[in-house]
């Protein structure tokens, strides 16, 4: 089971200096439950911008 953001599942993970943030379709009955449905690289700098908010 994945942890959720918004109700959209994702999976996190760091590579080199950045974030990479992959989120998925929520729902139990997906057809393709592992195909992403969005992916965020995020630098430094932007989770900067995201922790101001």
């Amino acid at each position: 089971m994945r942890d959720t953001i918004g109700g959209y599942p994702y999976e996190a993970k760091k590579t080199g200096g950045k974030v990479i943030v992959k989120f998925f379709h929520k729902g139990e009955n997906v057809k393709h439950p592992d195909a992403a449905k969005m992916t965020l690289e995020l630098t430094p700098a932007d989770i900067k911008k995201l922790a101001k908010l």
